[in-house]
């Protein structure tokens, strides 16, 4: 199943971005990287969509597409990425994994509301799994005391969950998943810079758009570029709800990356075996 496949490769990247934000806070002098990250997802949808896209849509439906995919732009790009980053600064790459846990919570009513999709049986007890692994390991972060962390990482839930469905509605009207990543990703590009021209200190707002270019922000920029684009074709291929609860997979990933492999974060070995023992069964459960 291709779709699920996409869906699993983006929450790695997602699990890997969480890191990378993380690590490069202490080095950010300016956003940490948001708008970097803009910038290498546009690019990188550009190449995508000029080797491989359809070109540009014509005819009905074409506008309403491309109207959707900028609407899903402005809450992914925008609005969630944003939120991702600070929460992630806040709380940590586990901690602000755990509330993109939200994202299939929010996902089914929205889903249910835009699109009329019920999910089927699998995605659900899948899905109830996955979280339970996840909440198994996670619990409620230590030193999670900030209210503005867990404000910032219950909206980028809920604006990731509403673009899920925007970029599924636009897909209907204009079936080409890099055109909508490209569209999504141009909004930010316009988007970020305006936002900081309306600010009183715009020379300093400017600035702090470009000036965190470091190896994590780097590494944050793409693979957040890289997950984004790949939930496009994972829409493409599948239901909102299935992108959704595979999209939770990210804190196993996080918390293995920044456990083993970077070791900024403790990582606890028989929660984590418990964790990513519960989101394998349900992966499986999902995929079948």
């Amino acid at each position: 199943m291709p779709g699920e496949g996409y869906a699993i490769a983006s929450a790695a990247l997602y699990g890997l971005a969480g890191v990378a934000i993380a690590a490069g806070r202490g080095r950010a002098r300016g956003d940490n990287g948001v708008f970097l990250s803009i910038l290498v997802t546009t690019a990188l949808t550009v190449w995508l969509w000029l080797g491989w896209g359809r070109g540009w849509p014509t005819g009905e439906g074409a506008t309403r597409g491309l109207v959707l995919f900028a609407l899903a732009g402005l809450a992914s790009t925008i609005l969630g990425r944003v939120a991702l980053y600070r929460a992630t600064e806040r709380i940590g790459a586990v901690g602000a994994s755990l509330f993109r846990r939200l994202i299939p919570v929010f996902s089914l009513p929205v889903a249910f509301g835009l699109l009329g999709e019920i999910p089927d049986a699998g995605v659900l007890l899948g899905g109830g799994l996955i979280l339970a692994g996840v909440l198994s390991y996670s619990g409620l972060p230590s030193g999670l005391g900030a209210a503005s962390g867990i404000l910032l990482g219950t909206g980028s839930a809920l604006f990731y969950a509403l673009a899920y469905s925007l970029r599924r509605l636009g897909m209907d009207a204009v079936p080409d998943p890099a055109l909508g990543a490209l569209v999504g990703a141009a909004v930010g590009v316009v988007g970020m810079p305006a936002l900081a021209v309306l600010r009183r200190q715009r020379r300093v707002a400017l600035r702090a758009l470009i000036v965190d270019r470091g190896r994590w922000h780097w590494l944050a920029a793409v693979s957040l570029g890289a997950g984004q684009t790949l939930q496009f074709f994972a829409l493409q291929g599948t239901t909102v709800s299935r992108v959704a609860v595979l999209g939770a997979l990210d804190l196993v990933f996080s918390a293995a990356l920044a456990g083993l492999v970077l070791r900024s974060e403790h990582l606890d070995w028989r929660r984590f075996g418990l964790s990513g023992g519960l989101a394998l069964l349900g992966t499986m459960i999902v995929f079948w």
